[in-house]
C-alpha cells in the first residue's frame, strides 16, 4: 500500500442515481482500481437502504434528498465524523467531479493534508440555472461563484477545446488539461449477429431504417427537437423506427408530444431503462444516433456508438459534436429541425456510405475507459510532482530571502 498513488475520487451525487458524470467517475473508480499502483477511494453521499456493490472502496457522507430530481446530494462539510474517517488516511491527491459541496470538501482535506486538488469540469450548468430561476443575472451570479470554487484547484480538467472556453467563461483562470471520456464496450466484432438478433427482438424489418437516443428523456436534451425533425422525415414519405431509450423528467410530456406529432407506438418506441445487454444490440442495428443536445459537453453516447459503427448525427459547433467531421465519421446540421431533418435524409440516401462513415466513427472516436483512466491517473501523478516541485521551490526562494 505505501507505494501506490493514493486518489480520492468525489462527487455530489453518486449511485444508485445514473447520469453521465456519475457514470465518469464510476468508470474512472472501477478501472484505476484494477491498476496495481493505485489505490483509489470515492465519497459520495448516502442513499436510504442502498447497499455498495463496487469492485472498488466507497466512503459515504450525510446527505438531503431533492425530489424534484430524485437524487440525494452529499453534506460532507456538514459531516464532522465523516472528515476523520477521511482524514485518517493519506492520500497523494484529491479529484472532483461536481463544484458544490464536495468541492469544497476536497479542498478542505487538500489543505489539511497539503496535498493538490483537481476537478474535472463536465457540465454547463448555466443553461440549467437559467431554467431554474428565471433569470440570468442570478444564474450568472451562481456560475461566477462557482468559478471562483475552481480557482482554487491546482488544475482542472476538459474534454475539449470548446469545453475550457466554458470552463473560462464561469470565470476560471488556472491551469487546464484534456482528457477524453470513453466507453465500456470494446469494438464490436460482431455486429450482423448483433443485427440479426435484434431484427428479432425488436420486431424489425431487415432493411428497416432504425433511429436511436440513448439518454435522459427531457427537453434540456432536445428529444422534443428530434421528434419534431423526424416529423419532417416522415412527411417526405420516410418510413423508420426511433427508439428513445431512457428515461427523465419529461418522459411523459415527450411522449404525449409524439401522439400530438402523429406518431403511433410502433414508429416512436419510448423504452425506459432497458437491460445493459440490449445495447449492443440497439447500438448495432440502428442506421444512427440522433444527439442534437447543446447541454452535454460530450455525450458519452456518441463513443458508445461508435463502438459498434454507428455514426452520429449533433449540431454544428456544439460540445457533443466536438470531434465529428460531417460526411466523414458522422453528421453535423445547423441548429433547425429543417436542417436536421435534411441532413437524416441525405444521410440514408446512400445506405453504404452510410455504412462506411459508421465504420470511421469507429476508427476515429472510439476510445475504452481503461485507457481513458490510465491518462487520468498519469494526469493526476503529473499534477502531484508539479505541485510539490513548485512548493519546493516556493520555499527555498523564501528561505534565501
Amino acid at each position: 500500500m505505501e507505494d501506490k498513488f493514493r486518489i480520492l475520487e468525489g462527487m455530489d451525487s453518486y449511485l444508485p442515481h445514473v447520469d453521465g458524470v456519475i457514470t465518469c467517475m464510476n468508470n474512472y473508480c472501477t478501472y484505476a482500481n484494477k491498476r496495481e499502483d493505485v489505490d483509489i477511494l470515492a465519497i459520495a453521499p448516502k442513499y436510504k437502504k442502498y447497499v455498495d456493490n463496487s469492485p472498488y472502496r466507497i466512503k459515504r457522507c450525510k446527505s438531503f434528498y431533492i425530489p424534484i430530481l430524485d437524487v440525494c446530494y452529499g453534506r460532507p462539510t456538514k459531516d464532522k465524523k465523516f472528515f476523520n474517517e477521511i482524514m485518517q488516511e493519506k492520500f497523494d491527491i484529491v479529484h472532483v467531479n461536481s463544484p458544490f459541496n464536495m468541492a469544497k470538501f476536497a479542498l478542505k482535506v487538500a489543505k489539511a493534508q497539503n496535498i493538490p486538488a483537481v476537478a474535472t469540469f463536465h457540465s454547463n450548468m448555466r443553461p440549467i440555472f437559467r431554467s431554474v430561476f428565471k433569470s440570468k443575472w442570478i444564474a450568472e451570479r451562481i456560475v461566477q461563484s462557482l468559478g471562483r470554487t475552481y480557482n482554487k484547484y491546482d488544475e482542472v480538467f476538459v474534454c475539449s477545446p470548446l469545453v475550457a472556453e466554458q470552463c473560462k467563461s464561469f470565470g476560471y483562470k488556472g491551469k487546464i488539461s484534456y482528457l477524453p471520456f470513453g466507453t465500456k464496450f470494446p469494438k464490436c466484432e460482431n455486429k450482423q449477429e448483433n443485427i440479426e438478433k435484434a431484427n428479432e427482438e425488436l420486431d424489425l424489418e431487415e432493411d428497416e431504417l432504425v433511429f436511436i437516443y440513448v439518454g435522459r428523456i427531457e427537453k434540456l436534451k432536445r428529444v422534443d427537437f428530434i421528434l419534431k425533425a423526424l416529423k419532417l422525415v416522415k412527411k417526405n414519405g420516410v418510413k423508420f423506427k426511433f427508439f428513445a431509450v431512457g428515461k427523465g423528467s419529461g418522459f411523459k410530456k415527450m411522449k404525449k408530444l409524439a401522439a400530438k406529432l402523429g406518431f403511433t407506438d410502433d414508429e416512436v418506441i419510448f423504452t425506459g431503462f432497458v437491460d445493459s445487454k440490449l445495447f449492443p444490440l440497439l447500438y448495432s442495428r440502428a442506421d444512427i444516433l440522433l444527439f442534437p443536445s447543446l447541454y452535454d459537453n460530450f455525450g458519452l453516447v456518441k463513443v458508445e456508438a461508435a463502438a459498434f459503427q454507428t455514426p452520429g448525427m449533433f449540431i454544428e459547433g456544439s460540445c457533443a459534436g466536438y470531434g465529428v467531421e460531417d460526411g466523414v465519421n458522422g453528421f453535423l446540421s445547423k441548429d433547425t429541425t429543417q436542417d436536421f431533418a435534411n441532413k437524416i435524409m441525405e444521410a440514408i440516401a446512400d445506405r453504404q456510405k452510410l455504412k462506411d462513415i459508421g465504420k470511421n466513427a469507429c476508427r476515429d472516436l472510439y476510445i475504452s475507459w481503461e485507457e481513458c483512466t490510465n491518462q487520468f491517473v498519469e494526469r493526476l501523478k503529473e499534477v502531484a510532482a508539479r505541485v510539490k516541485k513548485e512548493k519546493e521551490e516556493k520555499a527555498i526562494n523564501e528561505n534565501k530571502e
